[in-house]
Protein backbone atom coordinates (compact mmCIF):
# COMPACT_ATOMS: atom_id res chain seq x y z
CA UNK A 1 0.00 0.00 0.00
CA UNK A 2 2.58 2.57 0.57
CA UNK A 3 4.02 1.85 -2.72
CA UNK A 4 0.96 2.34 -4.23
CA UNK A 5 0.78 6.08 -2.22
CA UNK A 6 4.29 6.82 -3.26
CA UNK A 7 3.72 5.69 -6.97
CA UNK A 8 0.44 8.26 -6.27
CA UNK A 9 2.09 11.15 -4.74
CA UNK A 10 5.68 10.19 -5.24
CA UNK A 11 8.90 9.62 -2.57
CA UNK A 12 8.88 10.79 0.94
CA UNK A 13 10.46 14.19 1.39
CA UNK A 14 12.06 13.17 4.38
CA UNK A 15 12.85 10.40 6.78
CA UNK A 16 11.68 9.16 9.84
CA UNK A 17 12.44 11.37 12.47
CA UNK A 18 14.11 13.74 10.18
CA UNK A 19 11.23 16.25 9.59
CA UNK A 20 11.47 17.37 13.17
CA UNK A 21 14.50 19.26 12.81
CA UNK A 22 13.55 20.91 9.78
CA UNK A 23 14.06 24.50 10.45
CA UNK A 24 11.21 25.69 8.41
CA UNK A 25 8.67 23.81 10.08
CA UNK A 26 9.64 24.97 13.70
CA UNK A 27 9.68 28.15 12.93
CA UNK A 28 6.01 27.79 11.60
CA UNK A 29 5.36 26.09 15.02
CA UNK A 30 6.50 29.16 16.89
CA UNK A 31 4.03 31.27 14.78
CA UNK A 32 1.35 29.48 16.22
CA UNK A 33 2.14 29.11 19.52
CA UNK A 34 3.46 32.90 19.62
CA UNK A 35 -0.54 33.88 18.27
CA UNK A 36 -2.03 35.74 21.19
CA UNK A 37 -5.46 34.94 22.34
CA UNK A 38 -6.48 38.18 23.48
CA UNK A 39 -8.15 39.85 20.67
CA UNK A 40 -9.64 36.40 19.72
CA UNK A 41 -11.08 36.15 23.11
CA UNK A 42 -11.85 39.37 22.75
CA UNK A 43 -13.97 39.18 20.01
CA UNK A 44 -15.75 35.83 21.32
CA UNK A 45 -16.89 37.54 24.99
CA UNK A 46 -18.23 40.43 22.43
CA UNK A 47 -20.68 37.96 20.20
CA UNK A 48 -21.71 36.13 22.97
CA UNK A 49 -23.01 39.17 24.96
CA UNK A 50 -24.12 40.69 21.76
CA UNK A 51 -26.66 37.44 21.20
CA UNK A 52 -27.32 37.22 24.95
CA UNK A 53 -28.69 40.78 24.80
CA UNK A 54 -30.70 40.22 21.51
CA UNK A 55 -32.45 37.05 23.29
CA UNK A 56 -32.62 38.76 26.59
CA UNK A 57 -34.64 41.90 25.01
CA UNK A 58 -36.42 39.28 22.09
CA UNK A 59 -37.45 36.92 24.27
CA UNK A 60 -38.77 38.82 27.76
CA UNK A 61 -36.75 39.68 29.89
CA UNK A 62 -35.61 38.43 33.22
CA UNK A 63 -38.77 36.12 33.43
CA UNK A 64 -37.62 33.91 30.66
CA UNK A 65 -33.71 34.28 31.52
CA UNK A 66 -34.90 32.95 35.26
CA UNK A 67 -36.40 30.05 33.72
CA UNK A 68 -34.12 29.57 31.24
CA UNK A 69 -31.03 29.82 33.98
CA UNK A 70 -33.34 27.59 36.16
CA UNK A 71 -34.02 24.91 33.50
CA UNK A 72 -30.21 24.85 32.10
CA UNK A 73 -28.93 25.03 36.18
CA UNK A 74 -31.42 21.81 36.86
CA UNK A 75 -30.31 20.09 33.95
CA UNK A 76 -27.21 19.79 34.72
CA UNK A 77 -27.93 18.80 37.82
CA UNK A 78 -25.98 21.92 39.75
CA UNK A 79 -28.79 22.70 41.89
CA UNK A 80 -31.60 20.39 42.91
CA UNK A 81 -35.08 21.36 41.70
CA UNK A 82 -37.12 24.00 43.76
CA UNK A 83 -39.68 24.93 41.72
CA UNK A 84 -41.89 24.73 38.44
CA UNK A 85 -43.69 21.63 37.65
CA UNK A 86 -40.98 18.80 37.70
CA UNK A 87 -40.09 20.28 41.13
CA UNK A 88 -40.08 18.24 43.88
CA UNK A 89 -43.20 18.43 46.18
CA UNK A 90 -42.74 19.34 49.41
CA UNK A 91 -44.09 16.30 52.28
CA UNK A 92 -46.64 19.26 53.78
CA UNK A 93 -47.47 20.72 50.36
CA UNK A 94 -48.74 17.08 50.22
CA UNK A 95 -50.77 16.86 52.95
CA UNK A 96 -52.07 20.04 52.92
CA UNK A 97 -53.22 19.72 48.78
CA UNK A 98 -54.85 16.28 49.63
CA UNK A 99 -56.84 17.34 52.75
CA UNK A 100 -57.95 20.24 52.19
CA UNK A 101 -61.79 21.48 50.12
CA UNK A 102 -60.18 23.20 47.55
CA UNK A 103 -56.55 22.37 46.45
CA UNK A 104 -56.98 24.84 43.82
CA UNK A 105 -56.51 27.90 45.73
CA UNK A 106 -53.46 26.35 47.97
CA UNK A 107 -50.46 28.15 47.54
CA UNK A 108 -46.85 26.26 48.16
CA UNK A 109 -46.06 28.75 51.20
CA UNK A 110 -49.58 29.63 52.88
CA UNK A 111 -50.33 29.66 55.96
CA UNK A 112 -51.58 26.12 56.42
CA UNK A 113 -48.44 24.50 54.60
CA UNK A 114 -46.39 26.68 56.89
CA UNK A 115 -48.42 25.01 59.88
CA UNK A 116 -48.02 21.78 58.42
CA UNK A 117 -43.89 22.32 58.29
CA UNK A 118 -43.65 23.42 61.88
CA UNK A 119 -46.12 20.60 62.71
CA UNK A 120 -43.85 18.11 60.84
CA UNK A 121 -40.53 19.47 61.81
CA UNK A 122 -41.94 19.04 65.46
CA UNK A 123 -42.65 15.34 64.83
CA UNK A 124 -40.36 14.20 62.40
CA UNK A 125 -37.21 14.02 64.69
CA UNK A 126 -39.14 11.39 66.64
CA UNK A 127 -39.88 8.95 63.64
CA UNK A 128 -38.06 5.95 62.02
CA UNK A 129 -40.16 7.20 58.85
CA UNK A 130 -39.14 10.01 56.81
CA UNK A 131 -41.34 12.93 55.92
CA UNK A 132 -43.08 11.65 52.79
CA UNK A 133 -43.95 8.85 55.07
CA UNK A 134 -45.27 10.37 57.93
CA UNK A 135 -47.36 12.55 55.41
CA UNK A 136 -48.89 9.99 53.82
CA UNK A 137 -49.69 8.24 57.07
CA UNK A 138 -51.69 11.63 57.51
CA UNK A 139 -53.19 11.78 54.52
CA UNK A 140 -54.36 8.00 54.88
CA UNK A 141 -55.54 8.83 58.76
CA UNK A 142 -57.67 12.19 57.36
CA UNK A 143 -59.24 10.06 54.80
CA UNK A 144 -59.94 6.92 56.91
CA UNK A 145 -61.76 9.42 59.43
CA UNK A 146 -63.38 11.37 56.73
CA UNK A 147 -65.06 7.82 55.38
CA UNK A 148 -66.53 6.98 58.75
CA UNK A 149 -67.99 10.53 58.67
CA UNK A 150 -65.45 11.85 61.20
CA UNK A 151 -63.99 15.44 60.38
CA UNK A 152 -60.72 16.11 61.37
CA UNK A 153 -57.60 18.32 59.81
CA UNK A 154 -54.59 16.94 59.06
CA UNK A 155 -53.40 19.87 61.25
CA UNK A 156 -55.64 17.90 64.57
CA UNK A 157 -53.80 14.33 63.34
CA UNK A 158 -50.33 15.97 63.74
CA UNK A 159 -50.91 18.34 66.72
CA UNK A 160 -52.46 14.70 68.71
CA UNK A 161 -49.28 12.52 66.93
CA UNK A 162 -47.02 15.36 68.40
CA UNK A 163 -48.74 15.16 71.85
CA UNK A 164 -48.34 11.37 72.27
CA UNK A 165 -45.00 11.75 71.40
CA UNK A 166 -44.18 13.79 74.39
CA UNK A 167 -40.86 14.04 76.27
CA UNK A 168 -41.87 11.71 78.51
CA UNK A 169 -41.35 8.87 75.90
CA UNK A 170 -38.24 10.06 74.78
CA UNK A 171 -36.71 6.86 75.15
CA UNK A 172 -38.84 4.98 73.08
CA UNK A 173 -37.49 7.91 69.89
CA UNK A 174 -37.55 7.36 66.84
CA UNK A 175 -40.66 5.55 67.05
CA UNK A 176 -42.94 4.28 64.17
CA UNK A 177 -45.06 7.00 63.75
CA UNK A 178 -47.27 5.39 61.36
CA UNK A 179 -48.68 3.16 63.94
CA UNK A 180 -48.79 6.05 66.40
CA UNK A 181 -51.10 7.53 63.86
CA UNK A 182 -53.50 4.49 63.26
CA UNK A 183 -53.63 4.52 66.81
CA UNK A 184 -55.17 8.31 66.28
CA UNK A 185 -57.75 6.70 64.15
CA UNK A 186 -58.59 3.90 66.11
CA UNK A 187 -59.23 5.96 69.50
CA UNK A 188 -61.05 8.48 67.34
CA UNK A 189 -63.07 5.68 65.41
CA UNK A 190 -64.05 4.00 69.01
CA UNK A 191 -65.99 6.56 70.52
CA UNK A 192 -68.61 6.62 67.36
Amino acid sequence: MIRSVEALLGPPRWAWGEWQNDPGIARSRMKIAARPFGPVVRRTLFMVTLAFSAWYAFLGGAAWLRSAASFALTATHLVDETAGATARVSAEYLVAARTVADPAALVPNGPLVLQLKALLDEVAPKCQEDRYAVAAAVIAAHDALAARGLEASSTSILVTANATLSEATRRSWPTSCSDVINRIVAARTAGH
